[in-house]
């Protein structure tokens, strides 16, 4: 199994409209002890850690030093992938366990303009996150910035490239807004029409930003079926994959049938966006 996403609390300070987590309802509670020894019989290769926001799980720590652990148990290094928004108060203690525990930390931020921030995270923390970006990389993480192309903030893009080179991030992820989960209800609000994200597409691979930003750029993956590779599991141990009446539910940690789990993903795994490890 190549990619897993655990979506491990329904913790948040923001109110994205589109926020697509949040058909996993609230968590009253955290399967996380069965989901871990999950993790360890499947040992993805890229395991992306989200929420809700993640940095706001009280048990982030123990979570992920399990993980580690059951990796190692196998003889096997963990690629841990953090998945925040950054908008919260972060300890120095958090920041020295993640630059020792996780491989990278992908930070959303949707835009730099305080007005467009507020509308598609529902809360202006955006000069937060800006300290937190520059924290994590004086900290010496691996940085990515993830930046989801949608109505509002598209013609932001030059400007973000800009921070980015500015901060010293190590890569820049660009998405496009897909109308899956929860994100279909609002789908008319942000989603970009398919020539203005084929010439986004076009740009970054033509190498239009390259003398803006001369790190790491992967641009936006083409069709939601390129998704179908990626596996979820969320606070209550329910495994599925994303679809754009919501979710195709596949099966829950208890009841899963490993080998017979990574023969189904063994074919569309490779269609994914993300099918590499990073070094």
């Amino acid at each position: 199994m190549k990619n897993l996403c655990y979506e491990s609390t329904s913790n948040c300070l923001l109110k994205c409209p589109y926020c697509i987590s949040s058909d996993n309802g609230v968590m009253e509670k955290d399967h996380y002890l069965e989901i871990i020894d999950f993790i360890g019989k499947l040992l993805p290769e890229r395991l992306v850690i989200g929420g809700g926001e993640p940095l706001m799980d009280p048990l982030l720590k123990e979570k992920i030093t399990l993980i580690i652990k059951k990796y190692h148990e196998a003889n096997e290094e963990p690629y841990i992938s953090l998945s925040t928004n950054a908008a919260s108060l972060i300890t120095q203690d958090m920041w020295l366990f993640l630059r020792n525990s996780i491989q990278c930390l992908d930070i959303s931020i949707p835009s730099l303009n305080h007005d467009i921030y507020a509308q598609m995270r529902g809360a202006d923390l955006l000069d937060q996150v800006l300290i937190n970006i520059r924290k994590a990389v004086n900290y010496g993480l691996n940085v990515r910035l993830s930046i989801i192309m949608t109505k509002q903030n598209y013609n932001e893009l030059e400007k973000l490239f800009e921070f980015a080179a500015a901060t010293n991030v190590n890569s820049v992820r660009v998405g496009r807004y897909f109308p899956f989960r929860n994100a279909y209800n609002v789908k008319d609000n942000y989603e970009l029409d398919e020539t203005t994200v084929i010439k986004i597409i076009d740009d970054i691979n033509n190498g239009k930003y390259a003398n803006i930003y001369s790190g790491k750029i992967l641009p936006p993956i083409k069709t939601l079926s390129m998704m179908s590779g990626y596996l979820n599991v969320d606070f209550n141990g329910m495994l599925f994959v994303p679809n754009i009446e919501g979710k195709q539910l596949i099966s829950n940690v208890h009841d899963i049938d490993i080998s017979a789990l990574e023969s189904s993903f063994k074919d569309s795994q490779p269609k994914i966006f993300i099918r590499y490890k990073e070094k």
